[in-house]
């Protein structure tokens, strides 16, 4: 788990807990908990389900994920997925969300956030896949990479690659790989 301080806000960013979310010890005085994506294995829908439950439950005002390659059912049906995510949980597919003064964008690992047009400063930018060549292990994509520079977000969280978990700060961006995956085999 990284913690970050954002415009006087604490944020709690992870990824990659495929089911085991509930290993987790999640710190008090989090503003905003982020999740970059595979909050399950192949679509399986009650580790989909108990994760919302566990997600809502959180003692966090702002909870905020992106899908992962494993979250199956948001990857082949976005529209009946949105369903499924409970009231006080956003979904960043391709959009953005202002909470209190920080702005959040979340992108999909698909070209059709190439599409968002925005003037608006970006805070954090959220996927779940890496920037190619950033703590990526070779797995990462040139066009997140080309996107997020060219917005120049403060941060840039994701995951999916998991031996890449940690921090790097390239230029005036933070980059943070908060794939837990590793740690919670361990802890399994």
């Amino acid at each position: 788990m990284h913690i970050i301080k954002v415009k006087e806000k604490t944020v709690l960013s992870l990824s990659d807990t495929h089911g085991m979310h509930r290993q987790l010890d999640i710190p008090e005085g989090i503003d905003i908990v982020i999740h970059c994506g595979d909050i399950c294995d192949a679509g399986d829908m009650d580790q989909l389900s108990d994760f919302f439950v566990w997600y809502v439950g959180l003692s966090i005002p702002h909870k905020v994920f992106v899908h992962g390659n494993h979250d199956l059912p948001f990857e082949l049906e976005p529209l009946r997925s949105k369903k499924l995510i409970p009231e006080g949980i956003h979904w960043l597919n391709d959009s953005s969300i202002r909470i209190n003064d920080m702005q959040i964008m979340g992108i999909s690992g698909f070209p059709s956030y190439h599409h968002i047009e925005s003037d608006v400063k970006i805070d954090i930018m959220v996927s779940h896949y890496p920037p190619l060549g950033i703590l990526d292990n070779g797995c990462g994509s040139d066009e997140i990479r080309e996107f997020v520079t060219a917005r120049s977000p403060k941060y840039h969280i994701f995951g999916h690659n998991h031996a890449g978990y940690g921090k790097m700060k390239v230029k005036a961006i933070q980059f943070v790989n908060a794939s837990l995956y590793e740690l919670l085999k361990l802890l399994k």
